[in-house]
């Protein structure tokens, strides 16, 4: 019955992509045609400095044009980073159609790309959409928000990619790729101010040549950042975050066919306060209440005090190492490749998890005293991480190219999450204080260890059609502590309904993975293709899952803490082209994705309980994507993109958390010289994110939300300096970007009901960021 549904669905995908690519092909051949008689007295000069620049990417690790890859790519280069003032990978998500990333309250990792990816809450959960440092692969999401500078570009790249990739990729990967030493003396250094809400920042970098065979290339960044929420109980402007970041890269190329690059980066982010703050959906706190609590609108303003944190506010410190080895040794038919890294990082968390300044409701109901009290959660962690890879891979140019590989990894990971629930006098009735007051800890520790080996063929079956397969098995086990700690007071919170115990639990699985494609080239400037991955997401166990039971070991539906391993399949179908003499790319994709044992944890509130919930559910996600670029004269590119993706729960067909149907982007990009020696910039994005939910039954909803970025600079000729003025977010749209229910219950005895109906904690999306920066680059 299940694959009847599949075949049935591939084959409207199907019949749907043959009928819309057929008329897209069949357009763009008759205005290819109508475009060279329009440009037949057009010089050749001024033909040749239109086109498209020609992109380079590395995600299938061989090198290859953008147009090239059978899957659906995005690249965003330095220089575009650059422009848009980008210092993290959360902006990066409003350069990439079909991409949400957002943070949760302790920086749990809302990221999804086509509307799946893993939830933010459980961080024991491995990710979904992997992320790789100049081809190391980073383990763990804490890691995805550490400093982020002297980028040459990075590669989004979307479906199920396992083969070359590996066992978090069943969704898709992000590579960053930094900028390599040159041979030849020279640097650049950028300094920005902030003037909408307060800040500055500084990056830069320099090569150096040491010796004819070994290059060096240092780079640094500095930026303190407020936020553009004003925090009124402490007088902050919050986030407000300050981080440092440098990296020193070092190349050796003794011989033509030996490349040894290493690779050093240390980063401490710290972040203070956070925007989110009470929403009262109902109107259910009187005047009199909100003068004591604070405002309740989702505004850039909020009133929240947690004492017993760093500043009062919720504090986040984060440090990481790592270490990158990378040879490259040319065998004339062959190319082998290791890779080598290590990383490290630790973390201390402290959260205000009622994101108010909350009142004793029953005390000032029955006796108009006013008690404050907070609830918070304390969290450290410490993780370092081991990886080695091989590859061996034919260098082409015969009708089979091949790639072998093996890769090891190994991390420690602990965790010690203490919460601290102060709710005084609640419910008023029964067991009075004994429900969200008390305390407990979730101490856990994991090691993992994973071995696969894989395997990646390109077969030219005629100049026009390539077929590729590949395989990859991994074999992976988790060795687990897992201790839950009751607080010094015992209540009925941390004896019954979070019972304390001991637990050893181990995890393995092995599975095998692949991929699969059939590219075709129509004609020199239009390539079709079909693709299919099948990818996997180790299960194990949720440090966050409740535990009711008392056995972690458990399954989570039986009231433990284990998860199933996920397995998802991945069909696409698209097209690229090139049209216009080479002016425009034109990018389709159709895509269909389902996940067995999805591992979700999320807020559910029912007539009989609130709680989150953690379990392994089936879901899919169908859509279709668009992109292009237009160059419409030697000075001006267009460019827009598109993703519909329809998301959904299979057993009753309820969106998933942070899976907006539709997001886009439209804008160009705009370069002139004004005078002999000055050349003016521009560019501008109009970007669309359509209504999601944060919670599973689609429930704290989130509105749609539409920004317009604008940048304008002024650069010399020679491109030794430029300044740049970059605007943010100019209409200053608003919407939450993530949303879920206070750690204690606002409201409940002022009449407030649970969920996303009463009292809410949300976060205001980047409001305006005006951006004044300078540049300069020094040449030998």
């Amino acid at each position: 019955m299940k694959r009847n549904k599949l075949n049935a669905i591939c084959s409207r995908i199907l019949l749907g992509y043959v009928g819309v690519n057929s008329h897209l092909i069949y357009a763009a051949q008759d205005i290819n045609d109508t475009q060279n008689s329009v440009n037949a007295d057009t010089s050749v000069k001024e033909a040749k400095s239109a086109t498209l620049e020609v992109i380079q990417v590395t995600s299938q690790k061989r090198l290859q044009t953008l147009q090239e890859v059978p899957a659906t790519v995005t690249a965003v280069s330095g220089d575009e980073i650059a422009e848009y003032g980008i210092d993290d990978l959360f902006e990066i998500a409003a350069l990439v159609p079909g991409m949400v990333f957002s943070r949760a309250p302790d920086d749990g990792l809302a990221l999804t790309l086509r509307g799946l990816g893993t939830p933010a809450r459980t961080q024991s959960f491995d990710q979904s959409v992997a992320l790789f440092q100049d081809g190391m692969f980073l383990g763990k999401g804490r890691m995805y928000s550490t400093a982020f500078f002297d980028v040459e570009r990075i590669e989004v790249i979307k479906g199920t990619q396992s083969t070359l990739l590996g066992k978090n990729t069943s969704l898709g990967a992000i590579s960053i790729m930094s900028k390599r030493p040159s041979g030849d003396f020279d640097g650049n250094i950028t300094a920005g101010v902030e003037v909408a809400n307060g800040g500055w920042s500084l990056d830069g970098g320099v090569n150096i040549p040491v010796s004819d065979d070994f290059n060096v290339r240092v780079a640094g960044h500095l930026v303190q950042q407020q936020g553009w929420v004003t925090n009124l109980a402490t007088g902050r402007d919050v986030p407000e975050d300050d981080d440092i970041g440098v990296r020193v890269t070092a190349q050796y190329t003794p011989t033509d066919s030996l490349t040894v690059t290493g690779i050093y980066q240390h980063s401490v982010s710290e972040r203070i306060g956070n925007g989110y703050q009470w929403v009262d959906n109902g109107g259910y706190l009187s005047q009199d209440v909100l003068d004591l609590v604070g405002e309740a609108d989702l505004d850039d303003t909020k009133t929240a005090l947690c004492i017993e944190c760093p500043n009062e506010e919720s504090f986040h410190e984060t440090n990481v190492d790592s270490f990158n080895l990378t040879i490259e040794y040319d065998l004339d038919d062959h190319t082998f490749t290791s890779v080598t890294s290590s990383a490290t990082y630790d973390i201390s968390f402290f959260d205000d998890f009622d994101f108010g300044n909350a009142i004793d409701e029953v005390t000032y109901v029955t006796t108009g005293e006013v008690e404050y009290y907070s609830t918070y959660f304390e969290r450290n962690e410490t993780y370092d991480q081991f990886s080695q890879e091989f590859r061996l891979a034919s260098n082409g140019g015969e009708k089979l190219d091949y790639m072998f590989g093996l890769f090891y990894f190994n991390s420690d990971w602990d965790s010690l999450e203490e919460q601290f629930f102060n709710t005084p006098n609640f419910p008023p009735v029964g067991p009075v204080g004994q429900i969200f007051n008390g305390s407990f800890g979730n101490d856990f520790k994991q090691e993992t260890e994973t071995l696969s080996a894989f395997a990646q063929s390109d077969m030219y079956i005629t100049d026009s059609i390539t077929f590729s397969a590949g395989l990859r098995y991994t074999d992976e086990s988790k060795d687990v502590i897992f201790n839950r700690i009751q607080g010094s007071v015992a209540t009925l919170w941390n004896t019954v309904i979070n019972p304390p115990f001991e637990s050893e639990l181990y995890f393995e699985d092995s599975f095998l993975n692949g991929n699969m494609s059939l590219k075709y080239e129509l004609s020199r400037n239009t390539v079709l293709y079909t693709s299919y991955g099948l990818g996997s997401k180790t299960g194990g166990f949720a440090e966050s899952a409740e535990v009711t039971s008392g056995d972690p070991s458990l399954h989570v539906s039986e009231g433990g803490a284990q998860v199933k391993s996920e397995e998802t399949q991945t069909y696409e179908m698209g097209s690229k082209m090139v049209l216009f003499d080479s002016r425009m790319n034109l990018n389709a994709a159709l895509f269909y994705s389902e996940i067995e044992n999805f591992q979700e944890t999320s807020f559910l509130v029912t007539d009989e309980s609130a709680g989150f919930l953690t379990q392994n559910v089936d879901v899919k996600s169908t859509g279709i994507e668009l992109d292009g670029k237009y160059q419409l004269t030697p000075d001006l590119r267009i460019n827009g993109a598109i993703t519909y993706a329809d998301t959904v729960h299979v057993d009753d067909g309820s969106d998933l958390a942070q899976a907006p149907k539709l997001t886009g982007n439209i804008g160009y990009f705009y370069d002139t010289e004004i005078s002999s020696g000055m050349i003016l910039t521009s560019s501008g994005d109009i970007r669309h994110r359509g209504k999601m939910v944060s919670q599973i039954n689609e429930t704290y909803p989130s509105d749609s939300l539409t920004t317009a970025d604008l940048t304008l600079g002024l650069a010399s000729a020679e491109e030794t300096w430029k300044v740049m003025l970059i605007v943010q977010n100019i209409t200053n749209a608003r919407a939450s970007e993530f949303s879920g229910p206070p750690a204690a219950p606002i409201g409940a005895v002022l009449g407030a009901p649970t969920g996303d109906q009463g009292i809410t904690a949300e976060t205001l999306n980047t409001q305006r960021m005006i951006k004044l920066q300078f540049s300069y680059n020094f040449f030998d």
